[in-house]
């Protein structure tokens, strides 16, 4: 329990103080939030990347069980892929990368790696599914590769261009980007 309520701090902490960003935040910040000494925190996290580790790779889970359901629904490819990008767009997990895009390269580093790098392709391969059923159903251009498209969806799916669009300059609703990125994806990979 005590775990949870550290990564629960940890994430309404990062989520208050967007401009201060993870190489900011402190471990010292939960403890003072929690009123438990610093130690007590160390305990359970020995370092801030294993906390922020603890904190994003439930939600990257999250998300490949989300995009699974999604493949096996009983629709249209046109629905479920409009609704992988639309879930991908609005899960926790983005939500979060969008608060601390530029400091998950931390989790990419040793300790962590083979576990972010196996999530990620878990993804990765979920919308692989997706996209296999539009192959199959005769919409998606068969000379296209499926990990190449799958790689080109999570890089569309990138929190910095959502960022500068949606967030900073509200040039565009959140609701106009995933359409629009939607559109423009479905766009570049159907036949005709």
């Amino acid at each position: 329990m005590r775990n949870q309520t550290i990564i629960e701090t940890a994430e309404k902490l990062i989520k208050q103080n967007k401009q201060k960003g993870y190489h900011h935040f402190k471990m010292s910040d939960i403890s003072d939030e929690l009123e438990i000494a610093k130690g007590t925190i160390y305990n359970h996290y020995p370092s801030k990347e294993d906390l922020l580790f603890a904190l994003i790779f439930p939600k990257f889970q999250k998300l490949r069980d989300s995009l699974r359901g999604i493949a096996k629904e009983d629709t249209s490819f046109d629905e479920k892929f409009r609704k992988v990008i639309q879930e991908a767009l609005e899960s926790d997990n983005h939500q979060f990368l969008l608060l601390s895009f530029s400091d998950m390269a931390v989790l990419f580093q040793e300790k962590n790696q083979k576990d972010m790098e196996l999530i990620q392709n878990e993804v990765i391969q979920e919308f692989n599914n997706v996209l296999i059923l539009g192959i199959n159903e005769g919409i998606i251009k068969q000379n296209l590769s499926v990990d190449f498209l799958s790689h080109q969806i999570l890089s569309a799916l990138n929190p910095l261009l959502h960022s500068l669009l949606v967030n900073d300059s509200a040039k565009m609703t959140h609701k106009e980007y995933v359409q629009q990125t939607t559109e423009l994806l479905l766009y570049g990979i159907r036949k005709g």
